[in-house]
Parts: structure tokens; C-alpha cells; sequence
């Protein structure tokens, strides 16, 4: 019997998970096992990726803190190796650090990617002694059917050359790859040095990426989210600048004078993310208000939940609801946990009744740049900067703020079960996608309140100017490019960064793999019907991550997994091995099939 071939395209923490299963899976067959596992990684760091490139900066640390990051699974199949330690008792070992607290810090992007690739040579150690494990430090570009079977194409990064091999089944997790970036579509600089210089359209690796910016140039970067932090602090901490911690806690920066002259963040709203403490999320979160029972009691005849009339008024409720808890405890009441809105807002009422100056709660104030006490005035940018964060330093439990702007986080589960797979009217797909995402992953999942600091640090100091935050006319001249914002005059920039990470808001921003599954018919774009059906740019795939081809048919052999999957699934967090889990049921349907096909049959390859 020929050897039955797996491939999984993508080994980075999703493509980690899906090996680890597998292993498992397969070591439960009791029949002869001819098998070849071949694993593709472009970045060469297998079980990390290129977001989590061991060897990136220390400074570039994780939004998500320690506690949160396993490697091995809490399932009933465990895992084909021993001793598998969990991400923080993996640096406690290793340091010898007792810190109580080392479930609740946020470590850099390189000590979490040095435990993957550790977790990952476990495995592979433990399965080479029972398979053909192959390492390809490759693109894969194209996957066709041929009689059956699969033709992978790749591309060596080492010798650049076209290869090709022949398989059985895929798993793809080839996570941001899978999108081009969009600002980098739109422009097409002319291929001359000087120009090339001028526009850098992904950040990583900083160090190399970032490396033609010269001292004392004038940067611009669109995006101010975790990316656009990371381009900062390489800009600055980066090329030898200090960040020197104060008696408060404050940072004060130190300029080594190689860094930049002056640099614009600008972004569509204008606003920085908002950051966190190491507290936040500790606790398990029961719903009040926004709950799958409330949602789906108060739809009829079988009809999809509306975004506007069913979802957004139980998030305002819940978001309001957990503002005035704070707010009563602070007066040292209590306030009830009840899911009755009469009697919540009786409650509330008499609240403001015995405390007049105590200010309401406005749902639309938690997306502006207002001090939620006084939100009758716009705050500036360093004005606003120095809000959120004495805010992110009380916490949700003593900061109403934070309480009503940690909510949404805290019901994203139940808001995933809702909204995969098309849950939602196709118009509320849409409105959500357009109006309310990137809104939420601002004020929901931001930096640690360490990297916050440093970058109102950088704003006090002057390198970082924010003047032109909001939305600005950026057109390009004579190989520099101009800010233009009302009532101020422009201002030049020899740099432009774009420090967005790609997202697939429609086909137009497909990868070269994906363009080419379309051509060969193996998928489709998912479509949520409706009146005005609407186009997600995400491929189709069923509840199990199977793909679905051009005619509406399963394919058994060929699955996604993690951000390939967004639009279709929603909040696909990188490490997370819980969040739309397509890799335990992939990797127990390949086990099954091989299984079947090696008591039935020979295994169909073309060599």
C-alpha cells in the first residue's frame, strides 16, 4: 500500500494545534500505519510563524496575558507526549521564577514563540518514530485535484524553486498570509529605490522591514492598533531610545537621536486602542442581559436575529448594566442582578435621583473621545491618552468606564454563536462587519497598559504627533506623501507605513492560494443570503471547517482553520485552542479515513 499524505499549510499556532491532534488521532489506529506527514511553514519557525518569530525584539509584547496560553489540550484524547507544561509554568521552570503573578503578566511575542517551537519539536520528536514527518520551509501557492488526489505547489524559500508533491489531505491555517494587504494593492510604487523606501507596506520583522526609515525623517503610519504600537516602539526602543520608569509608574523616553524626526499615526476614527491591565478577564463572566435565551426568546417564526433590533439593545443593556454596578459599589450599594428591565431601571433611577451629579450612561460615549464624567468636550489626543489609561489602571471592578468598555469582550461567546455561519440577517452581517468590528476590537482587545504608557511617553516627548490622527487626505507627490486635516495646515512625510494586518474584506484581497482553489473550482466565497445578500470575501466552509466548492458540495479532503475562516466565523484568536475548534474534528475524520481506506483499498496517489 502507497503512504497515505497529509498536509497542513501553515505551522503557526493554529497549524501547531492541528499537529498535536493529529499525533493523538493517529496514534489510536491499530492498523499499519504508512504514513507521511508533510508540514509547510514559509517563516521556518514551525509551531510559531511569523507573528511569533522567536527571535523578534523583546519589547514586542503579547495583548493576551500568560495564563491564557496552552499549547496542550484539555480533551479527553490527550496528547502523545509527557510532561506538557502550560505556557507559564513552561517560563517558571525555565527561570526558576516563583512570581505568584506569572499567570496574569504579558510576555514578549519571542518567549511565546520559543515555547511553541519547543512544544512543536516534542511532537515532532515523538511522531517521527512512528512516520514520515517532512519539513518544508515553503509557500505553498496552488493546490489542484487530480484523479482523486491532490497536487500541491510550492515555493522553496530557500532555493526559490517551484516544487511539487502529491497528497490526500489538507489542512489549511495559513492565518493573515491568506490576505494581501490593502493599502499595498491600492499603491504600486514604481520599482525604483528611492520610491521602494517610501512605502512600507507590512511592518514584520520590524527590524529588517523598518530598517530603510533614516534618523530624523518625517514617518507617517496608517493604523493605530497592536501593529501600529509594534512600529512605534521598533522606531524608538528600537534604535537605542530609553523608556525610563518613574515613581508613579510613568515613563518618561530618552531619545538615542536615531530615531525618526517626527511620526503621524492616523487611522479611520482617530483613536488609539484601549489598553489593559493584567487583571482584566480573570473571572468567569455570566450574562445578564445579553444572553442566547433573551436573543433568540424575542425572535418569531424562525427568523434570524437583526443586529439593531435584537443584539445591540441587549449589548447596550449589558454595557449599562455593568457601568452602574461599578458605580453602585463605589456608593457601596448594590446593585441587583436581575434581567428585569423595569426593574433595572427603577434602580437606576433612584441611583441618580439620590446622587445628581453622578453622571448617566451613554452607550455612544464609551466610542468617542470623552471623559465618560464630563463628555461634553472632545479631549485631545494626549488628553484622551491619559483618560483611558488612568482608567485601564482602576479596572473594570473600580473604573465604570472600563466595566461598560470590557463588556463586549466578556460576551463575544455568545456573540460568535450568533453570528457564525451566516446566524444574522445578511443586512446585519453587513452592518456589523462595516459599522461595529473594528470599533469593538479597539476599545475590546488592546495593548497591556505597559506598552501604553510607553507610547503616551513617546506623544509627551513630541516624536509621536497625533494632530492628524483623524482620517486625513493622504495623497502622494514627488515621492513623499501629504497629511491634509481641517483646520490645520498639511504636513509632508518622506515615509508611509502601513501598520494594518490584512483582513479579507473582499475577494479582490485573496491570496494567491485562495485566487487559485477559486479558479479550480474547489471553493467559493460565502454568501449570506437575504433580500440583499451579502458578500463576506471569506471562503465558504461547513460547521466542521470542510471546504465547500464552486457547487455547494463538501469537500471531505481539504479544511481551514483559524483567521481563514473570519467572516465566516468571527473572533479566531491565534492562540486560543478552544475558539471555533475546526482541528479536533480534522484531525479524527483523517484518522477515520485513512483508516477506512487502508482496510478497503490502496491509497490513490500520483507518486
Amino acid at each position: 500500500m502507497k503512504a497515505y499524505r497529509i498536509a497542513i499549510v501553515g505551522l503557526g499556532p493554529k497549524g501547531l494545534y492541528a499537529f498535536e491532534r493529529l499525533l493523538a488521532q493517529l496514534g489510536k489506529l491499530e492498523i499499519d500505519k504508512n504514513i507521511e506527514v508533510h508540514l509547510f511553514e514559509k517563516s521556518g519557525n514551525f509551531g510559531a510563524g511569523e507573528i511569533y518569530d522567536p527571535v523578534q525584539p523583546s519589547y514586542l509584547l503579547m495583548n493576551y496575558p500568560n495564563r491564557n496560553i496552552n499549547v496542550w489540550p484539555s480533551e479527553i484524547l490527550k496528547p502523545v507526549v509527557d510532561n506538557r507544561l502550560s505556557f507559564a509554568d513552561w517560563i517558571a521552570k525555565g527561570t526558576y521564577n516563583k512570581d505568584s503573578n506569572l499567570n496574569d503578566h504579558f510576555a514578549s511575542r519571542s518567549m511565546v514563540g520559543y515555547y511553541l517551537m519547543e512544544c512543536f519539536e516534542k511532537l515532532y520528536r515523538a511522531g517521527i518514530s512512528s512516520y514520515r514527518i517532512v519539513k518544508h520551509r515553503s509557500s505553498v501557492v496552488s493546490i489542484i485535484k487530480k484523479a482523486g488526489v491532490y497536487e500541491l505547489g510550492y515555493l522553496d524559500e530557500l532555493d526559490a524553486k517551484d516544487q511539487f508533491l502529491t497528497v490526500n489531505n489538507i489542512l489549511i491555517s495559513t492565518g493573515h498570509c491568506s490576505w494581501k494587504g490593502q493599502l499595498q494593492e491600492k499603491e504600486k510604487p514604481e520599482s525604483t529605490s528611492v520610491t521602494r523606501k517610501s512605502f512600507i507596506p507590512f511592518i514584520y520583522p520590524v527590524d529588517s522591514k523598518l530598517s530603510v526609515i533614516q534618523s530624523n525623517t518625517q514617518v507617517a503610519i496608517k493604523g493605530m492598533g497592536l501593529t501600529f504600537i509594534d512600529a512605534l516602539l521598533a522606531l524608538t526602543e528600537g534604535r537605542g531610545g530609553r523608556f525610563i520608569k518613574k515613581d508613579d509608574e510613568s515613563y518618561i523616553y530618552e531619545p538615542s537621536k536615531r530615531e525618526p524626526g517626527k511620526i503621524y499615526g492616523f487611522c479611520r476614527s482617530g483613536l488609539p486602542m484601549i489598553p489593559r491591565s493584567t487583571r482584566e478577564g480573570k473571572k468567569p463572566y455570566l450574562p445578564v442581559f445579553f444572553t442566547l435565551r433573551s436573543i433568540y426568546g424575542r425572535i418569531v417564526n424562525g427568523e434570524k436575529p437583526s443586529f439593531l433590533k435584537n443584539i445591540l439593545p441587549l449589548y447596550i443593556l449589558e454595557a449599562e448594566y455593568n457601568f452602574y454596578k461599578v458605580a453602585f459599589h463605589k456608593k457601596g450599594l448594590n446593585l441587583d442582578p436581575d434581567d428585569n428591565v423595569d426593574r433595572f431601571r427603577c434602580q437606576i433611577l433612584k441611583f441618580h435621583k439620590d446622587y445628581p451629579n453622578e453622571q448617566t450612561f451613554n452607550f455612544e460615549n464609551i466610542f468617542k473621545p470623552v471623559d465618560f464624567q464630563n463628555p461634553t468636550d472632545n479631549l485631545g489626543p494626549l488628553a484622551y491618552l491619559r483618560y483611558v489609561m488612568s482608567e485601564a489602571e482602576l479596572g473594570s471592578e473600580k473604573s465604570p468606564f472600563m466595566a461598560a468598555v470590557m463588556t463586549w469582550g466578556n460576551i463575544s461567546e455568545q456573540f460568535s454563536e450568533i453570528y457564525n455561519f451566516g446566524g444574522m440577517t445578511a443586512e446585519s452581517h453587513r452592518f456589523f462587519d462595516l459599522n461595529y468590528r473594528s470599533q469593538l476590537n479597539r476599545i475590546s482587545y488592546g495593548p497591556p497598559l505597559t506598552n501604553m504608557k510607553k507610547i503616551l511617553a513617546l506623544l509627551e516627548n513630541g516624536i509621536l504627533n497625533l494632530d492628524y490622527s483623524k482620517n486625513p487626505v493622504v495623497k502622494r507627490k514627488n515621492y513623499k506623501w501629504t497629511l491634509k486635516v481641517a483646520n490645520r495646515g498639511p504636513v509632508n512625510a518622506e515615509v508611509l507605513v502601513d501598520a494594518r494586518i490584512p483582513t479579507n474584506t473582499s475577494r479582490d484581497n485573496w491570496s494567491e492560494l485562495l485566487i487559485g482553489l477559486q479558479n479550480n473550482e474547489l471553493l467559493r466565497e460565502f454568501i449570506v443570503p437575504g433580500k440583499e445578500s451579502y458578500n463576506t470575501g471569506c471562503p465558504e466552509v461547513d460547521r466542521s471547517g470542510r471546504l465547500i466548492d464552486s457547487k455547494g458540495n463538501i469537500n471531505p479532503d481539504i479544511t481551514l482553520y483559524g483567521t481563514l475562516t473570519e467572516g465566516i466565523t468571527y473572533d479566531n484568536d491565534s492562540l486560543s485552542r478552544t475558539k471555533n475548534n475546526f482541528a479536533s474534528d480534522w484531525a479524527l475524520r483523517t484518522a477515520r479515513s485513512y483508516s477506512n481506506i487502508g482496510l478497503n483499498s490502496n491509497i490513490k496517489t500520483l507518486r
